[in-house]
């Protein structure tokens, strides 16, 4: 089965909060920081996991933004 992932930007500062949710969650999606400095987090999942972590993102109460076209170097 391979890894789904989904980039997000976050408030750095938040970055820790996200992960501690997905925590909670029994690690129902990886985060893993890709560039601090401007909040940019990724979530790996299954991809039969992934609708619920896209319905938890939508969900979480602080402000992320889904970066769709984004490319790690």
């Amino acid at each position: 089965m391979s890894a789904s992932i989904l980039y997000l930007q976050v408030e750095p500062s938040l970055i820790t909060d996200v992960n501690r949710i997905f925590e909670g969650y029994e690690y129902l999606a990886l985060v893993s920081t890709v560039d601090r400095a401007k909040g940019i987090i990724k979530l790996r999942a299954t991809p039969d996991t992934m609708p619920e972590v896209k319905e938890i993102v939508e969900h979480l109460p602080v402000f992320v933004q889904v970066l769709t076209d984004f490319k790690e170097v």
